[in-house]
């Protein structure tokens, strides 16, 4: 804690996500103490909204942990287990973007030196903590039996059309609904058999089963319109998550000619109206992207101070990483 009363942040990499989680540093009372990247012109940028901050090119642990209590590592994946080790190894405790690491074995070796420090780390899986997401979850038990859980996005951000980047893309966005899907179900997905469609770089659909559900996952990187949606279907209903917007619609299970008739209406309408509420909650939260963040930082600082448990607990995270690395390895394995 800060004498002000707020979390004392310091902010690894400031590019997009970096603005975006220094932005809500302040909206949860908080201050940034240091901006570090190498890139001047972004360093300069975001250091002119929060004046109060030190700026630095380089990373120096033990400078940052004495004007900082937790580091938002927003730096590329390659960065990520040099970076966390450094502040971890420092006493700071750390929020990272996803991937937390390049791999299961860092990630276990990430989490065996916070736990031996001391400090708590964790990944941004932000989707988990959306009002939508936690919607479903209070819903689940009036679902029924649970028969499927499909996850689908399509996205633009790929940097370029090459292979390479189109791959890198999609093991970037993986994490988000393997979090989903171990928060949803409560169970290890490591053991699982993930059945693999790889036609071409950057399109990916896998399949697994968990219980009695059906899980899969499809990631896009060509597909248009953009979208990013959850569906959980079960024996007596189901729910539909848009996790770009950060809110969700529940389906009943009625099944007449009247009901199927009526459909397309209902639909549309349950859609207005859970899309113009979340609009008018997100607006007085002036939470303008990345629905999910601030709460799951806000959960993330209340762990710092011993309020609460960690938000992501490090067998889940050591889980997703090792489901992550089997899916990719299923991928590579697909002849060209």
């Amino acid at each position: 804690m800060s004498e002000h009363g707020g979390p004392r942040a310091a902010i690894i990499g400031a590019g997009l996500m970096g603005r975006w989680h220094a932005h809500a540093v302040r909206r949860l009372g908080g201050r940034v103490t240091v901006i570090v990247d190498p890139n001047d012109a972004a360093r300069e940028a975001l250091g002119r909204r929060h004046p109060e901050a030190r700026l630095a090119a380089e990373l120096d642990p033990p400078l940052v942990a004495r004007h900082a209590n937790a580091a938002h590592v927003c730096t590329p994946l390659s960065t990520h287990a040099a970076v966390v080790r450094g502040v971890v190894e420092a006493g700071l405790h750390a929020l990272v973007e996803k991937p937390f690491a390049e791999n299961a074995e860092t990630t276990a070796d990430l989490l065996a030196l916070a736990d031996t420090r001391g400090v708590i780390v964790c990944p941004v899986h932000q989707f988990v903590f959306q009002d939508g997401v936690q919607r479903i979850v209070d819903w689940m038990p009036k679902l029924g039996r649970i028969c499927r859980v499909d996850f689908s996005t399509c996205t633009a951000g790929a940097t370029g059309e090459d292979r390479a980047s189109l791959d890198e893309l999609v093991a970037e966005i993986l994490p988000h609904p393997l979090a989903l899907v171990s928060s949803l179900l409560d169970a290890p997905l490591v053991a699982k058999r993930w059945h693999v469609v790889y036609p071409t770089p950057g399109e990916l659909r896998t399949v697994t089963t968990i219980g009695d559900a059906v899980v899969t996952v499809a990631i896009s990187a060509h597909g248009r319109p953009t979208e990013n949606v959850l569906r959980v279907v079960g024996t007596a209903g189901s729910a539909t998550a848009d996790l770009f917007h950060g809110f969700a619609v529940r389906h009943s299970a009625v099944v007449s000619r009247q009901a199927k008739i009526a459909q397309p209406w209902v639909t549309a309408g349950l859609t207005l109206g859970g899309a113009s509420l979340n609009l008018a909650r997100r607006a007085l939260k002036r939470e303008p992207a990345y629905p999910g963040l601030r709460e799951l930082m806000g959960h993330f600082y209340s762990a710092t101070r011993g309020e609460r448990l960690t938000p992501i607990s490090s067998a889940s995270i050591a889980d997703v990483a090792c489901a992550r690395d089997r899916i990719l390895a299923e991928l590579r394995a697909v002849p060209d």
